[in-house]
């Protein structure tokens, strides 16, 4: 089995995914902690910043999912690749006008960047083996996001946000080039339908089973916005530095790309079902666990590392329920559709979390446990959908 996924394309698809993540990682978690110790901004002011990106992100998958379908995959995903450049430019300004234009940038080269990367996935592993394939595509989004936490941290310790800020510019530089040299071309569908775009769009949102596969996208990842503000702001308010932030990110990302490899073992053992409705009940019970532990260190521990862990092997079956899903000719477009849903939790996850933490640490995550509750009832519904018709 392992044999079928070890093709150039797969393989210089972990490299670039792992490079990417790697890259940008410290805008996720230290932007917060930028703003508050830099700028002397507020949690809501980063939670803005980040839902520049992150709408954007999901406002441009859609069109960079269809994109896929006509280009071909390989120029979608390679503009993805500019995000990091920007993601650096980040930490040397704080005008708050270029570091919105900067977000903004940010936000148009993920969208790109997640589109491309899940297309090119989808298209790349043959269907036998996609539950390990998208495991070994979120596993080097994972680790290279922990590793590059676990440098970022101590070098903004000891020399400033601005030489962190330089060194991840330059590095998505070498980024950039990188993809466009050992990425091999996938090229389109020969069945696209080039007309009709906004109808063919607006199609997808009317198939009942499509708007579950959104639900689950959506719901859960307003939680994981919420958590990936919140708890690295958490942690450094307790201990007063940025390290043990960006190590507590780094160890919960190690802890979930085991996971990863786990959930897609398993979904190509016993089917992708189980999987995803015990990722989603352990979704749940990590917001629970936070709503009563977040105001101490050993709680987020505990229970952040639960959310990781659930959250990112929810995400790993995610590229199997799509080709599930997904006519050929329309695979592009609906994991744009999902990856909107994803920014759009993100957004909501993030601005509600800066809002709501104000009101006191229990309420960001007791509201996540609605959300992440009817992610479940999703996960059930689109069993009875298709569970009798998966084989895998």
């Amino acid at each position: 089995m392992i044999s079928e996924l070890l093709n150039r394309r797969f393989l210089a698809l972990l490299v670039v995914s792992f490079f990417s993540s790697f890259v940008s990682a410290p805008v996720g978690t230290l932007l917060p902690i930028y703003v508050e110790a830099d700028l002397r901004g507020t949690p809501f002011f980063s939670a803005g910043l980040r839902s520049a990106f992150l709408i954007l992100g999901g406002v441009f998958a859609v069109p960079a999912g269809r994109l896929s379908d006509v280009w071909g995959v390989k120029p979608v995903y390679v503009l993805g690749t500019l995000g990091p450049v920007l993601a650096g430019a980040i930490f040397l300004s704080g005008d708050p006008l270029l570091l919105t234009a900067l977000c903004t940038g940010i936000g148009i080269s993920f969208g790109f960047n997640s589109a491309g990367g899940q297309s090119y996935l989808i298209s790349a592993a043959p269907a036998s083996v996609i539950g390990m394939a998208s495991a070994g595509y979120f596993l080097g989004n994972t680790l290279g996001s922990a590793s590059g936490n676990l440098l970022s941290g101590p070098i903004a310790d000891a020399f400033g946000f601005q030489t962190l800020g330089f060194c991840i510019a330059l590095a998505g530089m070498g980024l950039v080039l990188m993809s466009m040299l050992i990425l091999p071309a996938i090229p389109s569908p020969q069945s696209v339908d080039r007309g009709r775009d906004l109808s063919a769009l607006m199609s997808l949102f009317r198939r009942f089973d499509l708007c579950l596969l959104l639900g689950i996208r959506y719901l859960p990842t307003s939680y994981w916005g919420a958590v990936t503000l919140l708890l690295p702001l958490l942690i450094f308010r307790i201990t007063g530095n940025s390290t043990a932030a960006t190590n507590y990110t780094a160890i919960s990302l190690t802890i979930a790309a085991c996971f990863q490899v786990l959930t897609g073992r398993l979904c190509d053992r016993i089917g992708r079902w189980r999987p995803i409705l015990v990722s989603a009940s352990l979704v749940a019970i990590s917001a629970l666990g936070l709503a009563f532990g977040a105001h101490t260190l050993a709680g987020i521990y505990v229970f952040g590392i639960l959310a990781t862990a659930s959250a990112w092997s929810l995400s790993t079956t995610m590229p199997g329920l799509i080709q599930l899903i997904a006519r050929e000719n329309e695979k592009g477009r609906v994991v744009g559709a999902a990856h909107l849903a994803w920014s759009l939790g993100m957004l909501s996850g993030n601005l509600g979390g800066g809002k709501l933490i104000d009101w006191g640490i229990a309420w960001p995550f007791g509201i996540s446990v609605l959300f992440c509750l009817g992610a479940l009832a999703c996960g059930v519904g689109l069993y009875r959908l298709h569970g009798q018709k998966a084989t895998t």
